[in-house]
């Protein structure tokens, strides 16, 4: 399946600097699949390298925003996933499930 990454990308270069807007990873806050991945690795620390590697193969420049901003990055991964998030993500999951991908 293809991330929704490029949407957030846009938005965030349109909106030109962003940096009120939180750190240069914000748009990660409401991606789904992001939300699907800190899931993950809340619940198995021990995925998170593997899953990077995937993510570096299908979006090599997210990976490299992610190592650009590592100590945010971290920050993200260990904020507490919200209801409406983990219900989203949950639907990323299945859907990504049903693609057999």
């Amino acid at each position: 399946g293809d991330f929704h990454l490029d949407a957030a990308r846009c938005r965030c270069r349109r909106g030109g600097g962003g940096e009120g807007a939180g750190g240069p990873l914000d748009h990660l806050r409401v991606d789904p699949q992001f939300n699907m991945l800190r899931q993950l690795v809340q619940a198995r620390p021990e995925m998170l390298q593997p899953l990077l590697a995937e993510l570096g193969q299908a979006h090599p420049e997210v990976l490299q925003q992610i190592q650009d901003n590592q100590e945010e990055f971290v920050r993200l991964i260990n904020e507490p996933v919200d209801q409406n998030q983990q219900m989203q993500a949950q639907m990323a999951m299945q859907a990504l499930m049903a693609q057999g991908g």
